[in-house]
């Protein structure tokens, strides 16, 4: 893992999501991890440090959905389909094989999912009290 304090709190923090209930409510992050992060609420950036990771994840998230947003649209501009209809067209393929769409295919379908996954991140963190 990075030895950036901030990515140690983006990272614990996104764990934190994706366990959900399962997990009590409190956690021990070391100080010089969350160090920066209690800067930024004692700046009078945000009114506490709850507030601050939530708004952190929230600002990469949307940067990452922006990513890969650009990336799918370049994805459907070259071949002026969506996604299922591109999928659909090379797993109904018969004969010889493409190896740049199939590896196209790939990479589309990696954006697809990479987007999917902030999009779930997001919408989990929008519908939670902040």
């Amino acid at each position: 893992m990075s030895e950036d304090p901030l990515a140690q709190s983006i990272y614990i923090f996104k764990n934190l999501l994706l366990m959900g209930e399962m997990m009590s409510d409190t956690i021990e992050v070391s100080r010089d991890a969350f160090e920066p992060i209690t800067e930024l609420v004692k700046l009078g950036l945000f009114k506490d440090e709850k507030e601050a990771l939530r708004n952190l994840v929230l600002d990469q998230a949307a940067a990452k959905i922006h990513y890969f947003d650009s990336k799918i649209f370049e994805m459907r501009s070259k071949y002026k389909m969506s996604f299922n209809d591109f999928k659909h067209r090379i797993e109904e393929r018969k004969g010889v094989e493409v190896f740049e769409k199939w590896d196209d295919f790939i990479i589309w379908d990696a954006y697809e999912s990479a987007r999917g996954y902030w999009a779930k991140v997001e919408t989990k963190l929008l519908g939670s009290s902040g």
